[in-house]
């Protein structure tokens, strides 16, 4: 069963991609300064969450920590005491924990929460997420890659919208040739039963075959990931029911 209505904000609001940043304006993505301006002009905001050595839940995209601070560290290797204090792109901004985020916004806005695993089970920290997000009085929804993570927030947030994230793996050669094939094709979905795909626009060109009759047929909601510019927005609005966006605003 999906768990999306029709007049859900996963089909009707465009969502700012990590908040709405902008480095020129010395404000990170993934910051409390990005989903401050993101709540400010009345945008759901899409964030990540990775998980500290000792357990603790932190909102940052990258596995390492070089793009964002400089410093080439795995974020997975550090403490929450130590990782609390490096700042994000030489502003004040320092790497947020997700209590802070959800004490931020408070159901202002909606979440969409991308669940950074790349162990095939799902574990720690989905279990974490969960418990934490139960307890949320606001409105979200939760994606991954790993369609293990899929699968698990799917069956232990019944309530909870969840998405399986996609791409067009073919060009990765390291990547087993079946693996290539299941994942670019979301062949995983028969057993995670997402509610939605976000799916890469750019490699929306041409319809996908596996995506296009689904979405055209009311059957799978799609959203468009990331969204920058004017061609990719009409990329979106063609192939997709929502976009998720950076560096515009749709």
């Amino acid at each position: 069963m999906n768990r999306i209505g029709r007049d859900s904000w996963l089909l009707t609001r465009p969502i700012a991609h990590r908040g709405l940043h902008d480095r020129t304006r010395g404000i990170p993505e993934n910051s409390m300064g990005a989903f401050q301006a993101a709540m400010d002009a009345g945008y759901p905001i899409e964030l990540d969450i990775q998980m500290t050595a000792d357990g603790e839940l932190f909102v940052l995209h990258d596995w390492d920590l070089l793009r964002m601070t400089g410093i080439q560290r795995m974020s997975a290797a550090l403490h929450s005491r130590e990782l609390k204090r490096i700042a994000l792109m030489d502003t004040e901004h320092t790497i947020p924990r997700l209590e802070e985020v959800l004490d931020l916004v408070r159901g202002r806005v909606p979440l969409l929460i991308e669940v950074k695993n790349r162990r095939s089970p799902a574990g720690r920290l989905e279990r974490r997420l969960c418990a934490r997000m139960r307890k949320y009085d606001g409105e979200f929804a939760v994606q991954s890659f790993n369609p293990f993570t899929v699968r698990f927030m799917r069956m232990n947030l019944p309530e909870t919208p969840v998405g399986q994230l996609a791409d067009d793996y073919s060009g990765k050669k390291e990547i087993p040739w079946a693996l290539r094939s299941a994942l670019t094709n979301c062949r995983f979905n028969l057993w995670t039963r997402p509610d939605f795909i976000s799916y890469n626009v750019r490699k929306m060109k041409e319809p996908r075959p596996f995506l296009t009759p689904l979405h055209r047929g009311g059957r799978t909601v799609v959203l468009g990931w990331t969204v920058s510019d004017e061609k990719t927005k009409a990329r979106a609005e063609l192939h997709c029911d929502n976009m998720i966006f950076e560096g515009i605003r749709p």
